[in-house]
């Protein structure tokens, strides 16, 4: 097995599922607020994964050039049995889904300090989510969001992150923002060798999301779709997640479980409480350094306290597709 080729297939799966957990509504939007791991993972075909002095491992390619640009596509399409992440009552609704982001962004020069390598990363990203069925086109969106990255590498074999991103929500039929945020947040990653074939990987991150909200245009659903209030959907999370890579040649299968526990503050939310929990399957098919295809099944089950509203935001969602990358 090419002991390469492991190492970059489990880190280029890694994101995906890292920033499923921190997002506002994880069932739904995309929300990048970092880097790809195949970018921060520092794989290429020149690439030399030798260590540095300090004994952690550098992003190789910033050897060559103090900044470094990357930019790519992603193309996801996906059934979902409950795309409105809502109570039993409208949880009947089933609709296909077209996701399709466009990303850039850039690495700087790393810093040595003592057991570690620090790189910054900066980032932006543009992403379009279309329903396809049962008649909600009119809740079509696009979320445009920019980040900024410190990311450390430890020679123990830790990776730590500390970021602050903003992103934001406009509806595409009455072209009004209907969503934006600021999400200061850290987090730390330890992946370590099973077997010759298999990695397991460990995250947790935490932050805050400083949010405004506003139901101009928007319908009145018994979701987190449900925009009423500037400040009532700002909350606190922490993210816990597990996952397995088994790569066999170039297919790469990723079976995930996460936590995500969220606190809110505000309005009807005030000491709302949820407890996420999210499993997922990913088959990755490596093309080649720069594309990737992918299989992918998840559900997502969410038990709430529901502060001082008497709305139901309890709910279970599942969902599956195909993605280009």
């Amino acid at each position: 097995m090419n002991m390469k080729l492991l190492k970059f297939a489990a880190l280029f799966s890694t994101l995906p599922t890292l920033m499923f957990g921190q997002q506002p509504d994880a069932t739904v939007t995309e929300r990048n607020n970092q880097p790809p791991t195949a970018v921060t993972s520092g794989e290429k075909n020149n690439a030399n994964v030798d260590a540095s002095d300090a004994g952690a491992q550098r992003p190789i390619f910033l050897k060559t050039t103090n900044i470094s640009p990357f930019a790519g596509l992603d193309s996801k399409y996906l059934y979902r049995n409950n795309p409105l992440s809502a109570a039993d009552k409208l949880d009947f609704i089933e609709t296909a889904m077209w996701m399709n982001t466009a990303y850039a962004g850039a690495s700087f020069e790393a810093v040595e300090i003592d057991d570690a390598v620090i790189t910054p990363y900066l980032g932006a990203s543009y992403t379009t989510t279309e329903y396809l069925e049962s008649g909600l086109d009119g809740l079509d969106f696009a979320s445009t969001s920019a980040y900024a990255m410190l990311l450390a590498q430890h020679s123990s074999g830790w990776t730590f992150r500390a970021g602050i991103s903003y992103a934001m929500d406009k509806s595409k039929s009455t072209k009004e923002e209907t969503y934006k945020e600021f999400y200061p947040y850290i987090g730390a990653m330890k992946s370590y060798a099973v077997s010759d074939t298999v990695l397991g990987i460990f995250d947790i991150s935490g932050g805050q999301h400083r949010s405004e909200s506003d139901a101009s245009g928007i319908p009145s659903l018994n979701s987190t779709n449900s925009y009423s209030g500037s400040k009532e959907l700002q909350n606190l999370d922490v993210i816990a997640g597990y996952s397995l890579r088994f790569v066999y040649d170039n297919i790469v299968v990723s079976p995930r479980y996460g936590l995500v526990y969220k606190r809110y503050f505000y309005g009807s939310n005030e000491d709302r409480k949820d407890f996420l929990q999210t499993v997922n399957l990913k088959i990755d098919y490596i093309v080649n350094e720069n594309m990737n295809v992918s299989l992918f099944g998840g559900y997502s089950n969410r038990d709430s306290s529901s502060g001082n509203s008497s709305a139901d935001y309890d709910f279970n969602s599942a969902d599956g597709g195909i993605a280009l990358g």
